[in-house]
């Protein structure tokens, strides 16, 4: 994503806010138009740079996309299950709908973080619960 209404202080101070480690998005001063200054700090103004830094970093930040994308790995497992407990309810289980949970049990990956781990482990265990309910084996 690129924001071409940057000021020279306010690109200074994104670049500043930026990881070290992402040597491939960093750009020099040299490119951005400036030269290295401290910024200045004025009693009771709002940092220009609030906003537009915060949506540059949360886009470049690989570890909180994976995290959303993990996120919507279960909520997909959920939604998947909430539906087949209302077909359930209404009578007999739509058979796209056993194999779309039968495909997510199949498919989705164990994340790195435990917590989240735990979380998948334990939607899956519940899918598989309702799949051997109806004789089906994952």
């Amino acid at each position: 994503m690129r924001i071409d209404s940057l000021s020279p202080i306010m690109a200074r101070n994104l670049l500043a806010a930026l990881p070290k480690s992402m040597s491939g998005a960093v750009v020099s001063t040299q490119e951005a138009g400036t030269q290295p200054q401290q910024p200045l700090a004025v009693p009771g103004a709002v940092p220009a740079t609030s906003v537009q830094a915060l949506i540059a970093i949360a886009v470049n930040n690989p570890i909180a996309e994976r995290r959303r994308k993990q996120a919507r790995d279960a909520e997909r497992g959920i939604d998947a299950l909430d539906r087949l407990h209302k077909e359930l309810v209404a009578g007999t289980p739509n058979v796209a709908r056993l194999r779309e949970i039968a495909q997510w049990s199949q498919a989705v990956p164990t994340p790195e973080e435990p917590t989240l781990a735990q979380l998948i482990r334990d939607i899956d265990l519940r899918v598989r619960v309702e799949l051997a309910k109806l004789d089906i084996q994952v």
